[in-house]
């Protein structure tokens, strides 16, 4: 299993907002889970183009 940072940041401002309580964090947790969700359903990592170099 390669290692995704964009789930790693998700996974770390799911902290953060759940620790810190804005006015926007329910909005913020439900977001930040909607997006974690996709990404464990469709097994890609949005930073996959910049984690994989091409060789030339």
């Amino acid at each position: 299993m390669k290692l995704c940072f964009c789930r790693l940041i998700l996974a770390i401002l799911v902290i953060v907002f759940a620790w810190w309580n804005p006015g926007f964090a329910k909005i913020a947790l439900t977001v930040i889970g909607a997006l974690l969700a996709i990404l464990a359903l469709t097994g890609a990592c949005c930073c996959k183009s910049k984690c994989e170099a091409k060789p030339e």
